[in-house]
């Protein structure tokens, strides 16, 4: 589901919007318009010259509907709901009272669609600024569009393809309680397109199972196709989407990762509309199935049967199955979750179970009415705000433990010896004191550590006077290579979190009353891990000692665990950054953590360090041409790329082995196998030797972890038969090891092995380099820039894309009010600009007890902080307060 807004700027740009919609006078539009305000009767036909009239604010007689309307002011909000491609299919090739059929669930499907955006996302602006917002009811003209843009096919050959798609025109005109009339506020409503997709696909899948088709391939957001239809029609039939899908693949990113980029591309690469009529283009699309060899006359058959096949399992219990365990999954990112959220993510897990759209609002009804989800607050909107209670019971838990281990005593050390310890080494006083805090005798501790403050530094005098008292020291992280690290800094047994977790679970945990337990980075850790940590800790009698930073990388579970033991720990802070070895990066480091985002973006500019690149391809290139300047110019000095999103990693890594093969680091035959991202994306790896991969999950038997990088020296590949064999010969320091990637598959049958050319931001957290290229968006957040821009020692070079940003900027103009920006020309200090706004949001992960904070007066600061930015230009998204 795409949603686009497209301000509109004279008379004549109406008239150019209503012609794509109604062509000469006649429409398949119909209104949707419940509340029949503004004049318009519910699923009347769309007449031209009143739409024409409406989209221009204007009633009948031509007076404007709205008071103070501007000239500039955006008439409507395009929200199209696009079928699958496997619904598009059966609708051009079934029987006509098939297709018929369809259009009809298409409708009701769109419906169903915009009753939820009127019930939830209807507001209009009142009082000076609009800083008030009223309920309102929502009026749409619907047309449905049957074909795409004329793309080139895998063939050769271009035209449309079939396309089966709703244009909801929802005007930007409400009717308020007082019979006056107001704008629409449009940043609510976009926030809700992910929630509207949802429900959409959920819907639309009940009226065709209705009509006796199955659901099959359920995808992200409830996305689907019908059963029977196979991939290879649906692939050469979407030629217009992979058009797009390669525009971003040069970006270095998916649809799925930039939304909102791929909404712009649609716009902006779509060709013109080739005059053809319905049934030209039937033919056209029966030719070119029976030349490609696809078998559409038997499409509309295989899926009738493919459905008789697939009705073996009860609905009602896979309706109910889903339900049971939406709570969990609900839970697996955030502890919150907003009412946009709790209904998206309903909607999309019910896809499939033939639920209607009535009978999934009382099925989550029901959810919350039995306990499952609990209502804990409304937020500033006064829509509510929800957790489950599992998670509000160990996020209480955490607070409760943490306090407990605070008052318990633990053994206590000198605190003579421990000072002369940090004299000998060299401490600066603020790692001094914090050590000092850590060898209290309580049983818990939290050393708070910038990055690049010299923590490890800090842990080596407090490992040393512990081992001399006789306590056994063990370590811990999220990832297994910054446990090993910790390994190996410290000379300490260091295991990944997720592997103490099972050995406690399993009763192994080698804790006890003379253990002292010190876990890194463990800002990343959630709510759920920090719980079993503290438990465990609790009940062996041992010490806990937490290293990590709350302002760099967020958990990627559930809740803020290292925020909820603060509430009752006392941190020890070391802020003073060593690391680099210049002032000023030190200082813009500090301000970047400190979201001071424009004086530090100032200092890298001032020192030539960033870099304006012309598009998203040369983005990519002049981060590897940075990265070969170092190459040459110091061969044995350590360096990083780092990019937000995986599919950039993967571009920069494609270009960064062409180079390799080019001056023949990378030789000889080569083997292609299909892998996984480690946040589980698909994606193919060709491998040669001399080629850098990187393990992406932990193997016993070729004695890997997540993370290990080694060196391909060798690789082969045997056909017998049918089957396919590859092997790998590869280094890791010194040991060599054999193996195949068939070894490394996830339950998909693809291999978790990745080029090792680039990083994301997490798997970069906690290393040190000499040299740092970073590929800067709008995407990075204040967490993000604070823990790229603080790898190297040497030299951090900030690359961005000059044309994407540019793009961002109009994008994020908010279509009611003036533009912000020149739409001619952007300058590259309103980039940096917006760059600075975009790295000095903080968006800490949140607990169900700051839920609590909020209604004891704490956050009061968040709701002005949430009108504000429901007011401002630069709003993409606006998130529950807390």
């Amino acid at each position: 589901m795409v949603a686009t807004w497209s301000p509109a700027a004279n008379s004549s740009y109406y008239t150019n919007q209503t012609e794509y919609y109604i062509e000469d006078g006649a429409s398949n539009g119909r209104w949707f318009c419940p509340s029949g305000q503004l004049g318009i009767t519910d699923h009347s036909a769309v007449i031209k010259s009143n739409f024409e009239q409406l989209f221009q604010g204007l009633d009948e007689t031509g007076e404007p509907y709205l008071s103070n309307s501007r000239t500039d002011r955006t008439p409507a909000f395009d929200v199209t709901l696009s079928a699958p491609r496997s619904v598009s299919l059966l609708w051009a090739f079934g029987r006509t009272e098939t297709r018929n059929a369809i259009e009809k669930a298409q409708e009701r499907a769109a419906r169903a669609t915009l009753q939820l955006l009127e019930k939830e996302a209807a507001f209009a602006r009142r009082g000076r600024g609009g800083m008030h917002l009223e309920k309102v009811a929502l009026s749409a003209a619907c047309f449905v569009h049957t074909e795409s843009r004329p793309a080139q096919h895998a063939d050769g050959r271009v035209f449309e393809d079939p396309n089966l798609h709703t244009h909801c025109v929802i005007l930007n005109l409400a009717t308020r309680a007082d019979k006056s009339n107001g704008a629409i506020h449009s940043v609510i409503l976009r926030n809700w397109k992910m929630a509207a997709g949802a429900t959409y696909h959920q819907a639309l899948a009940y009226e065709l199972q209705s009509m006796g088709f199955a659901i099959d391939r359920v995808g992200k957001n409830g996305i689907f196709e019908i059963a029977g239809i196979d991939e290879k029609a649906i692939r050469y039939f979407s030629a217009r989407r992979q058009e797009i899908e390669n525009e971003l693949q040069e970006a270095g990113t998916t649809s799925g990762e930039s939304v909102a980029l791929a909404a712009s591309l649609a716009k902006s690469t779509r060709g013109a509309k080739i005059d053809t009529n319905e049934v030209e283009l039937t033919t056209i699309w029966r030719e070119v199935a029976h030349d490609n060899h696809l078998n559409i006359d038997q499409l509309e058959q295989n899926a009738r049967q493919a459905s008789a096949l697939t009705k073996t399992k009860s609905q009602d219990l896979l309706a109910n199955t889903q339900l049971s365990a939406l709570p969990r999954q609900l839970t697996e990112i955030k502890s919150i979750i907003d009412r946009r959220e709790l209904l998206r993510a309903g909607a999309a897990s019910l896809v499939g179970t033939e639920l209607s759209p009535e009978k999934l609002s009382e099925a989550l009804d029901q959810l919350i009415a039995f306990g499952s989800v609990k209502e804990l607050s409304t937020d500033a909107l006064g829509q509510s705000v929800y957790s489950t209670p599992e998670m509000i019971r160990i996020e209480q838990e955490i607070v409760s433990m943490a306090s407990e281990l605070v008052q318990s005593p633990w053994l206590s050390v000198g605190e003579d010896s421990i000072k002369r310890q940090c004299q000998q080494r060299n401490l600066n006083d603020q790692q001094i004191k914090a050590a000092l805090k850590a060898t209290s005798t309580s049983r818990i501790a939290v050393i708070e550590g910038a990055p690049g403050s010299g923590k490890t530094t800090t842990l080596s005098p407090i490992v040393d006077v512990y081992r001399k008292e006789g306590c056994r020291v063990i370590g811990g992280a999220s990832a297994w290579k910054i446990a090993n690290m910790l390994r190996d800094d410290l000379q300490i047994e260091s295991r990944a979190i997720a592997s103490w977790i099972e050995q406690s679970q399993k009763g192994q945990l080698p804790l006890d009353s003379s253990t002292l337990f010190i876990v890194d980075e463990a800002g990343l850790l959630s709510s759920r891990e920090m719980h079993s940590i503290l438990n465990t800790v609790r009940e062996s009698g041992a010490k806990l000692l937490l290293v990590g930073d709350p302002d760099q990388l967020q958990a990627i579970g559930a809740g803020p665990g290292l925020s909820l033991v603060t509430r009752s720990v006392e941190q020890a802070k070391v802020s003073k950054i060593v690391r680099q070895n210049e002032q000023w990066l030190r200082v813009a480091i500090t301000s970047l953590g400190e979201g001071k985002a424009k004086e530090a973006l100032t200092a890298f500019h001032e020192h030539g360090l960033l870099i304006e690149s012309e598009g998203p391809r040369a983005s990519i290139v002049t981060v590897v041409d940075q990265w070969e300047e170092i190459r040459k110019e110091n061969p044995t000095a350590s360096q990083i790329i780092i990019a937000k999103t995986n599919a950039e990693v993967h571009s920069i890594s494609q270009e960064v082995r062409s180079r390799l093969q080019n001056t023949g680091i990378v030789t000889g035959p080569s083997i292609s196998f299909q892998a996984t991202t480690s946040s589980g994306h698909p994606t193919e790896i060709t491998l040669a030797a001399g080629d850098q991969i990187r393990f992406l999950v932990k193997n016993d038997s070729a004695g890997v972890i997540n993370g290990s990088i080694g060196r391909v020296v060798k690789v082969s590949e045997t056909q017998t038969g049918t089957s396919k064999y590859q092997r790998i010969i590869a280094d890791i320091g010194e040991r060599r090891i054999v193996f195949s990637p068939d070894e490394f598959n996830d339950e998909k049958g693809r291999a978790r092995l990745g080029w090792a050319y680039a990083s994301t931001i997490y798997g970069a957290q906690g290393l040190t380099v000499d040299h740092a290229t970073v590929l800067l968006n709008n995407l990075f957040d204040r967490h993000d820039i604070y823990v790229a821009a603080s790898r190297a020692r040497c030299t951090t070079k900030l690359i961005t894309d000059k044309c994407s940003i540019d793009r961002e900027i109009r994008l994020m103009q908010q279509p009611d009010t003036p533009t912000a920006y020149s739409s001619d020309s952007i300058t590259s200090s309103e980039r940096h600009l917006f760059l600075a706004a975009t790295l000095s949001r903080s968006i800490p992960k949140q607990s169900t007890l700051d839920v609590a904070d909020f209604h004891n007066g704490v956050a009061e600061q968040l709701i002005q902080n949430r009108n504000r930015a429901l007011q401002s230009n630069m709003s993409l998204e606006v998130d529950s307060p807390w």
